[in-house]
């Protein structure tokens, strides 16, 4: 063993002697600082003891031939890199330095102190990790923001662009895919955006990001999507701010122009002699490390140099080869930066950051139109430039930047937040959190964005959205779905008034484009835009307010009108997506919301159905329309159903319109009387024929000059999973039971919810009571009780039971009591002239053919049938039968002396026989008088169970 030899073992045992000794002394403080143990170690403690590593680190890279730093970039050369390095305990160092790290916000003093020593350190000891510690460098690097005072934030910066990001995210993996180091790209924009108030900041990182990687969209996108509100925002506006624009007519670039490079500090000279320390910008790089250590012992390397140290340094190292720095961009142009360049369309589609093509623009990144970037780049050069070109399509992005395109118009649009969101309050929690837990010199950031901005922000997710998520035939359901969803959530929550230029810039947006790329979206994709407008929708499709938050039923119902009423205004909301969408939000009020919490619905459904303030563009008539065809051609469970949803609004005091009822309520009865497909076929026969002349009212002649319709409608049937949003109510409603089964007790069931609704919105829309029969809701009134008596064999079925609780025979003396309940509104209450006793309205030739004890003896019976059907149900005969008969002209004559009431006897089309006989046997088929008990205690019972 010669003496050099030994000499240096000797250096070597006692140098990882010392190392093991400092790294026990760095344990010992990360233990004392996480147990607050007193005294402390202060910072300037812990960065003396740092120190010594960066010192050692360097010494021991200056006596390494090879060079690491070219080394360091390829990984298949990592056990080669290792090898050259004295055996000392690097991993243990770096684990000692994340607790640290960890721990930092318990230093007392010499915060900053610390700082500087561990920024140093990891700078030093980049060269001698392996291949997953060098990965999680840049990570490590950036979360020391959060912990480290802001006065080292631009130090940080520099760091991460100047000696961690270079040498880790140009790593390539084996199989030529992305490094971890690369992958982590993202997070470290989250970090430095989070916790770095100055834009100069943003820029330097992001710069440096397009200097290194391709494709760093991808990475913004990742940020916008899934990060903080502070991060989202800074990304947001630096997408647009250096990525050509996509779209030049779908925005003002010139607004975002902005100088965000005001604030930025040049990174100077690192020669420790060099004559303008701290003034000369550094514009060459030397990678040798031994030439670096040389001139620059405390940093590590590479060494960064001014022109003028640059040329002092090759002309004592000739064989040096130095490389150039980009410069930060001045400002970003919105045209062809090239000299030469001879297009007619100067706009910029590609930015180049490459040294080649920074060379024509004095060492700053150009921009290139279209003609300019296929000279530059193309198959013969310019393969291995870094090139920046414009968004594309979504379609034409990969799968996972998809993903991140989608979700970050949702978060962007998300911003927006309702006007009685108190943003004050909440920060206020979050400084006192902060400060509550935050040390001396750690600084933890709270959201500073106010309301406007938040409003604002959703402008970039707005020409995102319709300037690069346009759907296509192979855009996923599930991907258009979540955009509709949080697009009308966004109209939902920016309808509503603001101050000053907010308020004009999201209208223009709106007006602008919005509403046209929703109209060729409701074009092309009908069903998807129609799931989205529904109270439940898709899964897939619950994005944003009230799906975001744990709520009642009520109050997702309420939400979802409240967003369908933003839509109406912009006319997004055709006739025919109302009469597809309103059915299943009425089915789903009336299946989900229970009793006492519907009249939480009544304001936002009188915006949406009043008659006269409606924002619908459409007439009454029309946006009852849904409801109306849910009584042609139908069976009685539809006309059930929709009788249901006119139940509900009349609770809510929702005026419909009387002539509307009655059109409605007269073409489900007649439905009743021959059957859907007999009226079908009538139909068919009457369109092959002819129209063959009026139906009596103006309702019906429109109706008859309609196109057919379809052959029938089914009932809505709504979810009934109810799931809403991982809510469980406490009061599950009940759903309408079905007691009846046949088609005469569904018929009878209609008819008494059509006299129950008509009955209410008489009154509800103050018609005048006791009018007479000289009017058109009596001649309604008439017409329609005398349809339910003979189309719809209401009292008049088979039905016959001993049972004393019987849902029909219940069903049918509710039907009596609510005709008596009308009739009795109608009828004046002292006819002038009342009417004579039934018996002289026969006519003679009927008294001819009788003899008179046959006469005599029907006229007694008829007289006990009358006495018996009337006592129990208090109907006033003489008004129940001027109204079963009818109103009479004008114009009417003098009564003679024996004349019925001055009615029937100038009624010659009207059999009076008939009438008379109507209501006697109407009244004599009520259950009273058929059976042989009587229903005291069920006969009050409330409509609203039917």
């Amino acid at each position: 063993m010669t003496g050099s030899f030994r000499i240096q073992l000797i250096n070597m045992n006692t140098r990882n002697a010392a190392f093991q000794a400092k790294l026990r002394c760095l344990h010992d403080f990360h233990v004392r600082l996480l147990a607050n143990q007193a005294p402390g170690p202060t910072g300037s403690e812990v960065a003396n003891t740092i120190k010594y590593f960066s010192q050692t680190l360097l010494t021991v890279l200056k006596d390494v031939p090879c060079s690491p730093l070219e080394m360091i970039k390829d990984p298949s050369l990592d056990q080669i890199r290792m090898s050259s390095y004295p055996n000392l305990e690097y991993q243990n160092l770096y684990n000692a330095l994340t607790m640290l790290l960890d721990v930092a916000s318990n230093i007392q003093s010499g915060l900053q102190l610390f700082g500087k020593a561990f920024l140093q350190c990891l700078g030093c000891i980049l060269p001698f990790l392996d291949r997953d510690l060098i990965d999680n460098l840049p990570y490590l690097t950036a979360s020391s923001i959060s912990v480290l005072p802001s006065t080292l934030h631009q130090d940080i910066i520099n760091y991460l662009c100047y000696y961690i990001l270079p040498f880790t995210i140009t790593r390539q993996s084996d199989d030529d895919q992305e490094c971890h180091a690369c992958q982590s790209v993202s997070a470290v924009i989250m970090l430095v955006f989070q916790y770095s108030t100055n834009p100069a900041h943003h820029c330097q990182l992001l710069e440096c990001l397009m200097r290194l990687k391709h494709n760093v969209a991808k990475d913004l996108l990742c940020v916008i999507g899934y990060g903080t509100a502070m991060s989202r925002a800074s990304a947001a506006k630096l997408l647009f701010y250096y990525w050509p624009a996509f779209d030049p007519n779908l925005f003002d670039r010139k607004g975002l122009l902005c100088k965000f490079t005001n604030d930025l500090v040049p990174f100077v000279c690192q020669r420790e002699s060099c004559p303008n320390a701290g003034n000369a910008e550094a514009v060459k790089v030397c990678y040798d490390h031994c030439i670096s250590i040389l001139y620059a012992s405390d940093a590590p390397p590479p060494l960064y140099l001014c022109i003028e140290c640059a040329n002092e340094i090759h002309r004592d190292h000739r064989n040096l080869t130095f490389g150039d720095i980009l410069h930060p961009m001045q400002q970003v142009s919105m045209v062809c930066e090239n000299k030469n360049c001879r297009s007619h369309e100067k706009s910029a589609v590609s930015i180049c950051f490459s040294n080649e093509c920074a060379s024509y623009n004095g060492n700053h990144p150009i921009r290139y139109c279209l003609q300019c970037h296929g000279n530059r780049h193309n198959s013969r050069r310019g393969i291995d430039h870094i090139v920046h070109r414009s968004l594309p399509p979504m379609m034409m992005m990969d799968a996972e930047m998809q993903t991140y395109l989608v979700e970050s118009v949702i978060s962007l649009l998300r911003e927006a937040k309702p006007l009685n969101v108190d943003f004050r309050k909440d920060s206020a929690n979050l400084e006192s959190k902060a400060n509550a837990s935050g040390a001396n010199g750690g600084e933890q950031q709270v959201d500073i964005l106010t309301l406007e901005e938040r409003q604002l922000l959703g402008r970039y997710g707005i020409w995102l959205l319709v300037g690069r998520c346009t759907p296509t035939v192979d855009t996923p359901v599930e991907i258009l779905g979540r955009l509709l969803s949080m697009l009308f959530h966004w109209f939902h929550v920016t309808a509503y008034s603001y101050d000053g230029q907010t308020e004009i810039t999201l209208e223009k947006l709106k007006q602008d484009h919005i509403c046209s790329w929703l109209k060729e979206v409701r074009i092309s994709h009908y069903k998807e835009f129609i799931d989205c407008l529904l109270p439940h929708p898709p899964e897939y499709s619950r994005v944003g307010g009230h799906w975001d938050s744990l709520a009642s039923r009520t109050s997702h119902l309420k939400e979802g009108l409240q967003r369908l009423i933003c839509l109406i205004p912009y006319e997004i909301i055709t006739q025919e997506i109302w009469d597809t969408v309103m059915p299943h939000w009425m089915e789903a009020i009336t299946n989900d919301v229970p009793e006492k919490e519907l009249i939480e619905l009544k304001i936002v459904l009188n915006k949406i159905l009043d008659a006269e303030m409606s924002p619908l563009g459409f007439d009454a008539r029309a946006m009852y329309n849904f409801v109306a065809i849910r009584f042609e051609k139908t069976t009685a469970k539809v006309q059930q159903q929709a009788l249901y949803w006119l139940q509900n609004l009349t609770k809510l005091e929702i005026v419909i319109p009387l002539p509307q009822l009655f059109a409605m309520f007269g073409d489900g009865v007649r439905i009743m009387k021959h059957g859907v497909q007999a009226e079908i076929n009538k139909t068919k026969d009457s369109s092959r024929g002819g129209s063959s002349g009026g139906s009596g009212t103006k309702y019906a002649k429109e109706r008859d000059l309609q196109p057919p319709r379809r052959s029938s409608i089914s009932p809505v049937v709504e979810d009934e999973s109810g799931n809403t949003s991982a809510i469980s109510d406490d009061e599950v409603p009940m759903s309408k039971c079905m007691e009846f089964s046949t088609d005469a007790e569904h018929n009878l069931t209609c008819c008494v919810l059509m006299l129950d609704i008509l009955l209410r919105q008489m009154e509800l829309q103050e018609i005048e009571m006791h009018s007479g029969i000289y009017t058109t809701v009596a001649e309604n009134v008439c017409r329609l009780l005398k349809c339910m008596v003979t189309a719809a064999n209401v009292g008049m079925g088979n039905h016959s039971c001993r049972l004393m609780d019987c849902a029909y025979c219940e069903t049918s003396v509710m039907w009596h009591q609510l005709s008596t309940k009308l009739v009795q509104y109608l009828a004046p209450v002292n006819p002038v002239n009342p009417p004579d006793p039934p018996m002289q309205t026969v006519i003679d030739d009927e008294k001819i053919r009788k003899s008179p004890p046959e006469l005599e003896k029907e006229v007694k019976s008829n007289e006990r049938d009358m006495s018996l059907s009337m006592a129990p149900l208090h109907i006033p005969l003489g008004p129940l039968v001027i109204i079963m008969a009818g109103p009479v002209p004008v114009a009417v004559p003098q009564p003679e002396p024996h004349s019925v009431g001055g009615v029937l006897v100038h009624m010659p089309h009207v059999c009076s026989v008939c009438i008379i006989l109507t209501v006697f046997y109407l009244l004599m088929q009520s259950p009273q008088c058929k059976k042989p008990h009587t229903h005291t205690s069920k006969s009050s019972t409330s409509i609203d169970q039917f």
